[in-house]
């Protein structure tokens, strides 16, 4: 019997993951919001979409903008919206009963933390298992993961539901014991916003004609990095994990060997070939800075953590956008953590390694 999979998100990653699963025999259902048709029409015009590059297929997907049909034609839904988007979209499933359902966000980005629904689970990826771009003639498919970290909201749920999502993804999945650790594994927040902030002049004047890892991370950005990386290993280590550092991560998810920062970005194909955004109005700061930094440097304070460098990306990326990123993003009121206490909250998303949890599994 086929297993059937929604996916909530059409763009480049849901488009990717679209074609995957096909390509692995799952049917799927692609849910594109009525305002955001642009790449769902494009794909629709022409017939199919073709991926190149890590991830070669020519698939003809199904593509709606009813969420009913969305809820109806499979009890998994993967978002693969940027966090930017999820509130959106959440608006649009508060409307359907899922106590049945599956939800896998990818990436989380605490999405579970702020998600107030009627649904069976709620898993959370540190970050997608593609980079990729929409080109005029296709999908180009510039890295493909081996495995991405991930985790529940849920404790204690049974083996048949861990079993259905390890199904599901076409790529290798390492448990955490957190929805918490899985965030603070997401290194989008090390890579992306110091990149984009210590490039500025150069995006704003070349309309971003450079590229972004192999020219834009040198040694002096990559200093900059490892001071964001140590506060982001301290919250882990005061919650009891053990995380590794932003590069190993890396190389764990695309299965390299890079000794350090500036080695990955001048040597590693899903990272070297990316070219800068046009502009500072990018997800690698809408996104990164206010649902992961926010919520690094929230933990922080709330664990007695020096936070110094975190804040300061975030406040000279305010003063840049003139957004009050500490104020709306993904603060410990918005994610109903503020009235935990330190013990508690420690006893809730603290605890064991992630490989001792997979060893079970």
């Amino acid at each position: 019997m086929q297993t059937n999979v929604s996916i909530v998100g059409a763009g480049p990653a849901g488009f990717a993951l679209a074609a995957d699963l096909q390509r692995h025999g799952k049917g799927v259902l692609l849910y594109a919001h009525p305002t955001h048709l642009g790449h769902a029409n494009r794909v629709r015009d022409r017939g199919y979409l073709k991926a190149s590059g890590a991830l070669e297929a020519w698939a003809t997907l199904r593509v709606t903008s009813d969420m009913g049909e969305v809820v109806a034609f499979s009890e998994t839904i993967i978002l693969t919206v940027p966090s930017t988007g999820q509130e959106t979209v959440l608006r649009e499933l508060k409307r359907f009963a899922l106590h049945r359902h599956i939800i896998i966000a990818v990436p989380g980005n605490l999405f579970s933390l702020i998600a107030d629904l009627d649904v069976g689970c709620i898993f959370e990826t540190n970050l997608s298992p593609y980079s990729c771009r929409m080109e005029e003639d296709g999908l180009t498919v510039l890295g493909r993961k081996n495995l991405v970290f991930i985790a529940p909201l849920q404790r204690g749920l049974s083996a048949a539901i861990y079993d259905t999502v390890r199904d599901i993804f076409p790529v290798e999945l390492r448990w955490c014991s957190s929805v918490i650790e899985v965030c603070l594994s997401n290194v989008n927040g090390v890579f992306h916003p110091l990149m984009m902030l210590m490039n500025a002049g150069r995006i704003e004047s070349t309309a971003g004609d450079f590229l972004l890892y192999r020219d834009g991370l040198t040694r002096s950005v990559a200093n900059a990095m490892l001071a964001v990386d140590r506060v982001r290993i301290q919250i882990g280590q005061a919650l009891g994990l053990r995380l590794k550092s932003a590069v190993d991560i890396s190389n764990e998810c695309y299965g390299q060997s890079f000794t350090d920062l500036v080695d990955l970005a001048q040597n590693s194909p899903p990272h070297n070939r990316l070219k800068a955004p046009s502009s500072m109005s990018n997800r690698n700061i809408s996104e990164d800075v206010p649902d992961l930094l926010v919520c690094w440097y929230s933990l922080a304070e709330k664990l007695g953590i020096d936070a110094t460098p975190i804040k300061a990306v975030i406040v000279l990326v305010e003063m840049a956008t003139g957004n009050d990123y500490l104020g709306t993003g993904r603060n410990l009121r918005r994610l109903q953590l503020q009235d935990m206490s330190l013990g508690e909250l420690i006893g809730r998303f603290g605890g064991e390694p992630c490989d001792m949890i997979a060893s079970r599994l």
